[in-house]
């Protein structure tokens, strides 16, 4: 027999919810670039919080800060869906949680496809989620770009949505 003690049921119950709750932020955080690299806005508004509020304000300029989600959403379906593919990868992941409030920083490296070119853009984000129920949403979201190139396709790809529009 072992001498190991054994750990106390609601203390591995404890830590059991802490890794549901960290993967649970993960996936949210995740799945906001997934439905948007798949043209779902609607699947990636529904990862916020109804009063949340964005801040693009390092990528985009001053008047991307602290935005309202759907006004945020708005604006990025004015280009984004202009690009041929799209690929957001989200990593690095350091979480804290305080009871139903939780912040996270991670780091992003986001591609965006037009014919033969790309614009890429890296950078790290800031999140702030709220328990809702058994989910976790994002109340909000702030990208901080640390470098980017090909950014003379935002232009084209806002052109090709505009051209889209009867």
């Amino acid at each position: 027999m072992s001498n190991q003690s054994v750990m106390p049921l609601e203390e591995l119950i404890a830590r059991l919810r802490a890794v549901e709750d960290r993967i649970a932020i993960q996936d949210m955080i995740c799945a906001v670039t997934i439905y948007s690299d798949l043209d779902n806005p609607v699947a990636a508004l529904a990862c916020f919080t109804r009063d949340a509020v964005i801040d693009y304000s390092s990528v985009m300029g001053p008047t991307s800060a602290n935005v309202p989600v759907a006004e945020h959403r708005a604006r990025l379906a004015t280009f984004l869906p202009g690009f041929d593919k799209r690929q957001h990868q989200v990593s690095n992941f350091q979480i804290c949680i305080t009871g139903k409030e939780a912040t996270c920083i991670s780091q992003s490296r986001a591609a965006h496809f037009l014919d033969d070119e790309i614009w890429e853009a890296w950078g790290t984000y800031h999140h702030k989620l709220r328990r809702t129920d058994d989910q976790w949403k994002i109340t909000y979201q702030r990208a901080d770009l640390l470098h980017q190139t090909g950014e003379h396709l935002v232009p084209l790809a806002t052109k090709i949505v505009s051209d889209r529009t009867p």
